[in-house]
């Protein structure tokens, strides 16, 4: 994160960086700063941030470091410290460290919670398999037994293949609304509709933009009508024919997704499960409301951990879903859709991932 911007990524609710067309992990940066509410609700301690930007190549780039918590009230950012530095590396030829490194110290029930994250971070080294993770746990409580529920849990990284990084796109105009729309229009250098079509929406050609503009005149927008003069009800009535024209328009570009790949996927499971065998799939990419999407998908057989039955993993964005199993698609295919005994598999005692 950038130095000047570290204070409002974190310390503002609704304020990010994430507002292009691409895959992400999350929006508006709503799990930090969640993590950073529960943090001063249940602790009052700040959180402690050290950020540090890709020189390409350059050693000498600072590194940022901030101490901050929130005024839930004002939802503003209470800056307690804020500075940058050189470090000093060990080895003068050896790349430091690039990224963001955020510690929060958060109460809660470690009992009641433990088997959800112990979970997470299960699914979490299979779907990242080019990253390394480290729980530990130390019970403080002075009783003789308390050492006896010390744990550590460590997945090492094991794949340097990382995804192709997910690239910025425009929006596919069978995927706009009304704010939408308004939005690019008050950021738009067009001056006129059609430069306007072709430079905001991707896929649209002048003849498009053309094709698109000769069936608003029933609302008197035309080729040269400013941007800046359209109206709420002629909003409304572009967004209309752009997504009921689908068929005019290209599929949405799918770069903006950044797919784990099959190889990751299959290491993932392998290291974590270790199941007796796997097989992936990749299907092409689609498209829903001009959205794009891609789906990967494994099966394994046994495993070390694995229990009898059928077991449903979900990721959404290289994200595990850990709730509301068995709402989804894929749980019902897998219990309703598949003959498993064609392929000579014991859906209720073989161990089914």
């Amino acid at each position: 994160m950038a130095h000047d911007a570290i204070p409002q990524l974190l310390g503002r609710v609704l304020s990010s960086s994430k507002y292009g067309v691409r895959q992400t992990r999350g929006k508006f940066g709503l799990g930090a700063k969640m993590a950073l509410i529960w943090s001063k609700k249940s602790t009052g301690v700040p959180i402690q941030v050290k950020s540090t930007l890709d020189g390409n190549g350059d050693n000498n780039v600072p590194r940022s470091v901030c101490v901050l918590d929130i005024d839930i009230y004002k939802n503003q950012p209470r800056v307690l410290l804020h500075t940058q530095y050189h470090p000093q590396p060990s080895n003068p030829h050896k790349h430091k460290n690039v990224g963001t490194e955020i510690v929060v110290v958060i109460g809660g029930n470690w009992t009641t919670y433990k088997s959800r994250i112990v979970q997470y971070l299960h699914q979490l080294a299979i779907i990242t398999p080019y990253a390394k993770f480290e729980l530990k746990y130390h019970n403080h409580a002075s009783t003789s037994s308390a050492s006896t529920r010390d744990m550590t849990i460590r997945y090492d990284r094991r794949s340097e293949q990382m995804p192709p990084p997910a690239q910025e796109v425009k929006h596919h105009p069978t995927s706009v609304n009304n704010l939408l729309v308004e939005h690019l229009i008050h950021h738009t250098s067009a001056n006129t509709l059609a430069q306007f079509l072709c430079r905001e929406l991707s896929g649209v050609t002048p003849s498009l933009a053309r094709k698109v503009i000769a069936l608003l005149e029933s609302v008197k927008l035309y080729e040269d009508t400013p941007p800046s003069k359209i109206s709420d009800g002629q909003i409304t009535r572009l967004v209309q024919i752009l997504q009921t024209h689908s068929h005019i328009f290209k599929s949405p570009d799918s770069s903006c997704l950044s797919p784990l790949g099959e190889y990751n996927l299959n290491l993932g499971i392998r290291k974590v499960i270790q199941p007796e065998i796997v097989a992936t799939a990749r299907d092409k990419p689609g498209a829903v409301d001009g959205h794009p999407f891609l789906v990967e998908a494994a099966v394994s057989i046994g495993g070390k951990d694995a229990k009898e039955g059928i077991t449903v993993t979900r990721f959404a964005n290289r994200i595990p879903l850990l709730f509301e199993a068995g709402a989804d698609v894929v749980t019902r295919v897998t219990h309703s859709k598949i003959k498993w005994s064609s392929y000579k598999i014991d859906y209720k005692r073989d161990r089914i991932g």
